[in-house]
């Protein structure tokens, strides 16, 4: 008998993969910026909180279930150990292919193999993963060579399971945990409410719950998906040990806020606290409490439905550490592009197809597969049957599938690449000239940048000290307006005039004092700017030596390239307690002195609607 369910289920994954698909052709091509919500200022959005920090923890259940049924010799569950290690390792691989679309630089993700950096968390979760990627591919080895004719192969890795997996259990404990020790190091990004000491702590124990509910929904959705029978006692024990391990968690969650004195944040009516209610209720309390009863645990709604709603509270837990949760800090509230919401399902959905083909053909689930291939050999044997609507042969068995679900694939890919975002070209965008007086108002609106200039200047040595950043002048001139030369935002602007050279130097028989007497005349042979200009034009600058480009940079890039490397030495000065000048927001923030200041100076702009 065709079924049904497992046909559609596979169509809707197939459409999945192919939307993902379309979507990566855009990424790769033409870059985060179009294909993402991101931005300077949110750099880390759902790739990171769900493909990464959660695809890490979903793939738990392999080494929860490896200790469990290898090292505790708990043979109940043994009937969950190969899915589970087979999710794990697809789903450590999903992880690294998710990482590869929100790299900037995705072709230098081998980097962290040659260049060491050992003090560093990234480093170590880096190692750890790929360690442990590896470690799952032998752990699956046995199931694939177990009906092969490689039975001495089979035999060795068998010998080879238990060292193997006591290995995996190390490196999943250690990146687990490292994972929580990467937002140690931002405390000014991630709210209290999220931010602990015990971050590591929380974040493995977390894994390990995690781990089992996973287990849970994977083992109940295949067997509805099949048609089987459900292990009820098996998973009746895994809710057990569920509700046990939820309850340590939130009595080390709840333990941790009263320690900190944070208990109160919880309940202080911001969306954020209500996020964080949101947030436990799902994970922890809702599965914890029901889970604890019997008449749950004999229910197959029950457990599956209670499994899915703390895998949603998990990941939802993930999503809000590494990205929600840093809203209050960064103040520039993301939301994700549809094509964002693609690719992280759209992996997922590779990994099932993934799963269900290995599950089908070999012996991960041997009572399952058996079954599978009855199906197979019964479908075989049937009469051809014509799809309903356009009365056409698909063929039974693979044949049909193969052909449904091309198209289905075919067809989500050419409405994703239809779909999706094209590329924008530069805008010129000419500079805006900088006004104000003692506090000016730089950039276009409504990203206004306030600099308080007499502050800076007086910082600087007064009067004398404009030559720190006005490099080049105007004839005649001293401290000449950034703009004046930066014209444009975005683009590089030729600040060089030809014309005005050759009037300058009386008409066309000058050539030979900058070009020399090269036949024909190139650019090449020209003389730099600096031989005649270094004295009535250029200043000394410790930033722009030597001035011999007729380009000038954007006029947003040389603000950054003049402003960034002081205010990241002036940080590390421990007396200004400045610790945070060298980042985006001392600048690009709206609220800070500098702008009030202004808005003191000048009410009538502010109120003239100048700065909207």
């Amino acid at each position: 008998m065709d079924n049904r369910r497992l046909f559609l289920f596979k169509g809707l994954m197939w459409i999945l993969a192919g939307l993902a698909a379309a979507v990566a052709i855009v990424r790769f091509s033409l870059g985060l910026g179009v294909s993402t919500a991101l931005s300077d200022t949110t750099p880390w959005g759902l790739w990171i909180g769900f493909d990464v920090m959660g695809g890490v923890a979903l793939a738990a259940g392999g080494f929860v279930m490896a200790a469990v049924v290898h090292i505790f010799h708990r043979d109940r569950y043994h009937a969950a150990a190969r899915p589970a290690i087979l999710t794990a390792f697809l789903g450590y691989g999903a992880v690294a292919v998710g990482l590869l679309f929100d790299l900037g630089l995705p072709w230098n993700i081998w980097h962290a193999t040659i260049y060491w950096n050992i003090h560093s968390a990234l480093f170590e979760v880096a190692w750890c993963v790929m360690l442990y990627l590896t470690v799952l591919a032998l752990e699956v080895t046995p199931t694939i060579l177990e009906r092969t004719p490689f039975q001495k192969t089979y035999r060795f890795f068998v010998k080879l399971a238990l060292p193997i997996m006591i290995l995996g259990i190390m490196l999943s404990t250690l990146h687990q945990s490292s994972l929580g020790t990467m937002l140690l190091i931002m405390p000014f990004r991630v709210h209290p409410l999220w931010y602990s000491h015990l971050l590591p702590e929380l974040f493995f124990v977390s894994a390990i719950c995690l781990g089992i509910v996973m287990v849970m929904v994977e083992s109940t959705v295949t067997s509805w998906l099949y048609r089987r029978e459900p292990e009820m006692e098996m998973l009746a024990g895994l809710a057990r040990l569920a509700s046990i391990a939820l309850a340590c968690y939130f009595v080390m969650k709840m333990g941790d806020l009263l320690r900190q004195g944070k208990l109160a944040m919880v309940f202080d009516g911001s969306w954020l606290a209500n996020l964080f209610i949101a947030e436990m209720l799902l994970s922890t309390v809702i599965p914890m409490v029901l889970l604890a009863l019997p008449a749950v645990r004999r229910s197959f709604t029950g457990m599956w439905s209670l499994a899915c709603c703390s895998v949603l509270g998990f990941v939802l837990d993930r999503i809000n550490a590494s990205g929600l949760s840093q809203v209050w800090a960064t103040r520039r509230f993301y939301f994700p592009a549809w094509t964002e919401f693609a690719i992280s399902l759209g992996i997922v959905a590779a990994c099932v197809l993934v799963f269900f083909f290995i599950q089908e053909r070999f012996p991960v689930d041997p009572h399952g597969l058996a079954q599978v291939e009855a199906e197979r050999k019964a479908l075989e044997a049937a009469p051809p049957a014509f799809a309903p609507f356009a009365q056409v042969w698909l063929g039974e068995g693979w044949r049909k599938a193969a052909k449904v679900y091309s198209f289905l694939f075919v067809l989500a890919l050419a409405f994703g690449l239809t779909a999706a975002p094209k590329a924008e070209p530069v805008v010129n965008t000419r500079a805006v000239r900088a006004v104000g007086a003692s506090i000016l108002q730089i950039g276009p609106g409504p990203r206004y940048v306030y600099f308080d200039h007499k502050k800076h200047q007086d910082e600087a040595g007064g009067s004398k000290s404009c030559a720190l950043c006005h490099h080049l002048h105007q004839k005649g001139d001293v401290g000449t307006p950034c703009v004046v030369c930066h014209e444009n935002m975005f683009l590089r602007t030729s600040i060089f005039n030809h014309e005005a050279h050759v009037a300058d130097l009386h008409g066309n028989a000058s050539c030979v004092q900058c070009h020399g007497k090269s036949e024909p005349i190139r650019v090449a042979p020209a003389k730099k700017c600096s031989q005649c200009h270094d004295k009535d034009m250029m200043a000394a600058n410790p930033v722009v030596k030597v001035f011999d480009s007729k380009w000038a940079p954007s006029y947003k890039d040389a603000m950054h390239k003049m402003c960034i490397p002081c205010h990241v030495e002036k940080a590390k000065d421990a007396a200004l307690k400045l610790p945070n000048l060298g980042r985006c927001g001392a600048c690009h923030d709206s609220g800070t002195q500098a702008e009030k200041a202004y808005t003191a100076e000048f009410p009538e702009k502010t109120a003239a609607g100048e700065r909207s």
